[in-house]
């Protein structure tokens, strides 16, 4: 079995097999692979995502239906403050100005919090309630998949979007600095 599939299908049974797993459900069950299932990554920590990232487009079986929705621009930058807040601007062509001055246009309205390593809850600034939580995996070695055109690098973070029920809804590589 190709070693990505079976991270997916890792953090997919990591959810499933919690009952509180959702955009808004709140923590998520403690449930932990074996430290053998990690050897080419391991969950994030609070000091793995402050930054800026872009999208690294990868195969995924999980996409949003909804044609709108901008997690489907190809053109994606991510900046996570040390202080928990998150900006993110979204193109559908090559977003070429220093990002610095993309977000600096962009008003701070999202924050994000660890409920724990691994998981990154998401809401608008000043409410309690999530809007969406992420499961967080960063990549520690290099691992290239011809098969499915997959290239990651160590430092890249893998984030999988989950919703109310556990399922899997949306996953996206990110990669610090140009992708």
């Amino acid at each position: 079995m190709h070693r990505l599939m079976y991270v997916m299908t890792l953090v997919a049974a990591l959810f499933a097999a919690s009952p509180q797993a959702g955009a808004s459900d709140g923590p998520v069950g403690a449930v932990r692979p074996a430290a053998e299932d990690l050897s080419y990554s391991r969950f994030c920590q609070p000091q793995d995502l402050p930054g800026t990232w872009r999208l690294v487009k990868f195969d995924s079986p999980y996409q949003f239906k909804d044609p709108r929705a901008p997690y489907l621009l190809p053109h994606q930058l991510f900046h996570f403050a040390k202080g928990g807040g998150l900006k993110s601007a979204h193109s559908a062509r090559p977003i070429e100005e220093a990002p610095h001055k993309v977000f600096a246009r962009i008003p701070l309205v999202i924050t994000y919090t660890f409920l724990r390593n691994g998981v990154v809850s998401v809401k608008a600034k000043g409410t309690a309630e999530a809007m969406e939580t992420w499961q967080c995996i960063t990549i520690t070695q290099d691992r290239n998949d011809e098969d499915r055109r997959l290239a990651m690098k160590r430092g890249d973070i893998v984030m999988t979007l989950v919703g109310k029920h556990g399922q899997i809804i949306f996953m996206r590589q990110l990669r610090k600095g140009a992708a």
